[in-house]
């Protein structure tokens, strides 16, 4: 009777001292299980209870500093959260095997809008008080966002980290284009920006682009892709574009995967010194194999002349 007379009272007390966050459990999706970690983690599930900030004047931690990577925030904070209110609102609902917060589990904090990731969970904070464990101590570091997916449902949440896209980006590239006074005038379907006479442009291998004709203006001026500035002394690059409708009717597009470096151009089959150029870049997944620069080569030579690598064992006996 006193236990649980204890545990209503530090429910109760949390509920008014407290303040309300948001807490989720992290899912493993690619767990290596030889380095015991999951660099695709997931987040997909989100609960709104309430905790108790121990920190009293201030985050604690190192704080905001400068290092040689640049400035560096590393705030902490200290959370008390009901173990009987953890049972009720998330084990119970949670499809985890773990029936306790989680180290690597997030909590949204609404009074600063930051992420916290739990380092550890004391589970005796407050040692068997009338002979019973009522809390658990979350101990929380400002979380940094290395990749983690949110798909939580709920829109504050899931797109904390839009901006902070730190994946290779190999969406398609839609330009609109229009025709006036026999000149291409291309901007994206973003509608970001004016209409740009004949601009320059710029792709990458393997993303495509797509010039979208199917403005009106564009009737009777095919846009195609070269690789000289005229129809006329060049070679059409057919088997890197898809060419769908005609050119002034709904639908009408030249889609282009380039498949290497160098300046092309896209321009008019129908009428000479409509178009300019564009570059194609390396892709972004391109790695580079050899280091001009490195120092691995003249290492493995000089190194070959202390050990000899041809033996399967060169710090032991030769024969034994």
């Amino acid at each position: 009777m006193e236990q649980n007379l204890v545990e209503d009272l530090v429910v109760e007390a949390i509920k008014i001292y407290g303040v309300d966050t948001w807490y989720l459990p992290r899912t493993t999706t690619a767990k290596d299980e030889i380095l015991n970690e999951d660099d695709l983690p997931l987040f997909d599930d989100a609960y709104m209870i309430e905790m108790y900030i121990k920190n009293v004047d201030s985050f604690e931690g190192e704080g905001d500093f400068l290092s040689k990577f640049g400035l560096e925030i590393r705030d902490s904070l200290t959370l008390t959260i009901s173990r009987k209110v953890y049972d009720d609102e998330i084990a119970s609902n949670s499809a985890s095997t773990i029936k306790r917060p989680s180290e690597g589990d997030l909590i949204y904090l609404p009074l600063n809008n930051k992420y916290f990731v739990i380092q550890h969970v004391e589970h005796e904070a407050i040692f068997y008080q009338m002979g019973s464990l009522q809390t658990y101590d979350l101990k929380c570091d400002l979380f940094e966002y290395s990749g983690e997916r949110f798909d939580t449902g709920i829109a504050e949440l899931d797109s904390r980290f839009d901006d902070q896209n730190i994946f290779v980006d190999m969406a398609d590239t839609t330009l609109s284009v229009e025709v006036r006074d026999s000149v291409f005038y291309i901007k994206d379907t973003l509608d970001s920006g004016d209409l740009l006479e004949t601009p320059k442009l710029e792709g990458r291998i393997g993303e495509k682009i797509i010039f979208d004709q199917s403005h009106a203006s564009n009737d009777g001026h095919r846009l195609r892709i070269y690789n000289t500035a005229s129809h006329l002394s060049g070679t059409e690059l057919a088997a890197e574009t898809a060419v769908t409708g005609t050119a002034g009717s709904a639908g009408a597009k030249t889609s282009w995967t380039p498949t290497a470096t160098g300046t092309f151009y896209y321009i008019s089959t129908t009428t000479v010194g409509m178009g300019d150029s564009v570059t194609i870049l390396p892709s972004k997944l391109t790695v580079e194999l050899i280091d001009n620069f490195a120092d691995n080569t003249s290492i493995e030579i000089y190194a070959d002349t202390i050990i000899d690598f041809t033996q399967s064992n060169p710090f032991g006996e030769d024969n034994f």
